[in-house]
C-alpha cells in the first residue's frame, strides 16, 4: 500500500482507539464492579443469562445486514440511502420479533426473573438499531463520528444505569436504566445518521430490494448467529444446571475478555471497509494489508493476554473481593486462550466477508457452533464453569483448523 493508504488506516485506527480508551474501561468498570458490587454474583448472573439469551435471539433476525451494507455501500457509496432505509426497517421489525421470542424461551426454561429480560430485550433492541447506524459510519470510513456515537452510548447507558443501580440495587433495576440510556443514545445517533451520512425515505423501501440483498446478507447474517451461540449459550446452560452464582462467576471471567474483544474490534472495523475497496482494483494489496493484519493481530492479542493472565490474581479480587469470586481467576486464564484464537479468526472473518465466501463463513461457524454446544452439554455436569470455558477455547481451535484452507491462498485478480 502507499504511505497514504497506510496513513489513512492509521489515522482511522485512532478514531476508534482513542475515544475506546477512554470509555471503554469505564464501561467494563461499571459492567463488573459497580453491577456486582451493588447486586451481588447471584443477580449478576441473572443479569447475564438474560443478556445472553435476548442477543442470541436477536442475533437470529438480523440477517447479516451490517457487514453486508459495510462491504457494499464501501464500493458504492450512491446506495447508503436505499440500504439504510430498508434494513433499518427489517432491524427494528425483526428485534421486536426477537424481544418476543426470548420472552417465551424464558417462560418455557422456567428460570424466571421475567422482568429482567423484557429490560434486556429492550436493551438488545435500541443496541441493534444503533449498531446498523454505525455500519454506514465505517462504510463512509467516517470513523470519527462512530467515535462520538460510542462515547454518547457508554455516557446515557453509564449514567443511567448507575441511577437506577443506586435506586434499587438488582438485574431489573440495572437493566431498565441501561436500556433507557441505550434508546437515547440511538436516538441521537439515528438523528446524525439521517442528517449527515445517509438519507432515511420511506419510498425507498421495496420488496425488490430484499429480494435482492438478502440472499447475500442471510449467510453472514447465520455467521453472527452461529457467533452469538457459542458465545452466549454457555451462560444460559450454566444458569439452568448450575444456578445463578456459578453462572456470576463465569460471567465475571467473560465480561474480562469480552472488553479485550475491543482490540480486533478496532482492527476489523477499519480493515473491512479498506479490503472491500481493495479486492476491486488492487488484488496484491488486498492480500499484503491481510497478511499485516493476521500477523500484528497475533502479536497484539497474544501480549494482551499474557499480561491479564499473569495479573489475574490481583485483578478479580479488585473488581469483587468477596470468596465467591476467587473461582473467576482460573475461568479467566481458560478464556484468555479462546481470547487469542479468537482475535486471529476474527481477521479471518473479515477476509471472508470481504471476498464474498458469506457462504464458506455460514458453514464454517455452523459446524462450530453445533460442536460447542454439545461440548457444553457433555462437559457443563461434570466440570460446572471450567467446562464452558474449555468448551469455548475448543470452539476457537476447531474454526481456526477450518480457516486455514482458505486463508493459506492469496486473492488473484479476475481474469
Amino acid at each position: 500500500m502507499s504511505s497514504r493508504a497506510t496513513a489513512g488506516l492509521l489515522r482511522n485506527m485512532s478514531w476508534m482507539t482513542i475515544p475506546s480508551l477512554i470509555v471503554k474501561p469505564a464501561w467494563f468498570l461499571f459492567i463488573t464492579l459497580v453491577c456486582i458490587r451493588y447486586m451481588g454474583l447471584a443477580e449478576y448472573g441473572v443479569m447475564t443469562a438474560a443478556l445472553a439469551l435476548m442477543s442470541i435471539c436477536d442475533g437470529y433476525l438480523t440477517l447479516g445486514s451490517s457487514p453486508d451494507t459495510i462491504r457494499d455501500v464501501a464500493r458504492d457509496r450512491s446506495v447508503a440511502g436505499v440500504y439504510f432505509s430498508n434494513l433499518l426497517v427489517s432491524r427494528l421489525v425483526m428485534s421486536l420479533v426477537a424481544v418476543g421470542i426470548g420472552l417465551g424461551i424464558r417462560v418455557w426454561l422456567g428460570t424466571g426473573a421475567l422482568d429482567v429480560v423484557i429490560f434486556a430485550g429492550a436493551y438488545v433492541f435500541s443496541r441493534n438499531l444503533l449498531d446498523y447506524c454505525r455500519a454506514l459510519f465505517r462504510a463512509h470510513e467516517q470513523f470519527q463520528v462512530e467515535a462520538g456515537s460510542t462515547v454518547l452510548e457508554k455516557l446515557l447507558v453509564i449514567g443511567a444505569g448507575t441511577w437506577a443501580l443506586t435506586a434499587a440495587p438488582d438485574a431489573a433495576s440495572a437493566m431498565m436504566g441501561m436500556s433507557a440510556g441505550m434508546g437515547l443514545a440511538f436516538l441521537g445517533t439515528f438523528a446524525w445518521t439521517t442528517r449527515r451520512v445517509a438519507s432515511f425515505r420511506f419510498s425507498d423501501i421495496s420488496w425488490d430490494f430484499y429480494r435482492k440483498a438478502l440472499p447475500h446478507a442471510i449467510p453472514l447474517g447465520l455467521s453472527s448467529i452461529f457467533v452469538l451461540l457459542y458465545y452466549r449459550t454457555d451462560s444460559i446452560m450454566l444458569e439452568t444446571m448450575e444456578g445463578e452464582l456459578i453462572t456470576g462467576q463465569y460471567g465475571l471471567a467473560f465480561r474480562v475478555t469480552e472488553a479485550m474483544v475491543l482490540l480486533p474490534y478496532i482492527v476489523t472495523s477499519v480493515l473491512l471497509p479498506r479490503l472491500s475497496s481493495l479486492l476491486e482494483h488492487n488484488t496484491s494489496a488486498f492480500n499484503r494489508l491481510f497478511r499485516q493484519g493476521m500477523l500484528g493481530m497475533l502479536l497484539a492479542a497474544s501480549v494482551a493476554a499474557l499480561v491479564v493472565w499473569i495479573l489475574a490474581p490481583w485483578f478479580i479480587p479488585f473488581l469483587d473481593p468477596s470468596p465467591d469470586a476467587v473461582p473467576a481467576v482460573g475461568l479467566l486464564r481458560i478464556l484468555l486462550i479462546s481470547f487469542v484464537l479468537n482475535a486471529i479468526n476474527q481477521i479471518g472473518t473479515t477476509h471472508l466477508t470481504a471476498t464474498h465466501r458469506q457462504n464458506r463463513l455460514a458453514v464454517i461457524l455452523a459446524v462450530a457452533a453445533a460442536i460447542n454446544i454439545g461440548l457444553n452439554l457433555l462437559l457443563i455436569p461434570t466440570f460446572s464453569a471450567a467446562g464452558a470455558a474449555w468448551a469455548t477455547v475448543v470452539t476457537q481451535i476447531i474454526i481456526l483448523i477450518l480457516f486455514v484452507p482458505v486463508l493459506i491462498r492469496p486473492i488473484r485478480a479476475a481474469s
